[in-house]
């Protein structure tokens, strides 16, 4: 990430500012929801699954996916059998939050 004098870049993308650049993050279908799942701490496919409705697993691993690579979660797999793995926030996701909470509250404020 970095900025220079066409614009912002990420992902060797440039855009316009960084608001834009952070709309494209949490725009993803499942990405805001996932994000604030995770605040509550680590989580499993099935706890994700059993709480996001019409989210299917092989979607619900697609952005898992997606949010390991651009940084915002981290995976932990334990060496045990049945497999065992959990999601947690990085440092990265984390500061999504505040973010998160403001649009959850104005949803709650103006659209329910």
């Amino acid at each position: 990430t970095g900025n220079n004098r066409k614009g912002w870049y990420f992902m060797d993308i440039i855009y316009t500012c960084p608001l834009e650049l952070t709309q494209k993050v949490i725009s993803k279908k499942w990405t805001a929801i996932l994000l604030w799942r995770l605040r509550v701490g680590k989580q499993r496919v099935k706890d994700f699954k059993n709480d996001i409705k019409g989210c299917n697993e092989k979607m619900l691993i697609q952005h898992l996916n997606s949010l390991l690579k651009d940084g915002f979660i981290g995976k932990l797999e334990y060496d045990v059998y049945p497999k065992k793995t959990e999601y947690y926030l990085t440092e990265k996701g984390e500061a999504l939050l505040p973010v998160l909470k403001l649009m959850q509250e104005y949803g709650r404020e103006y659209l329910i």
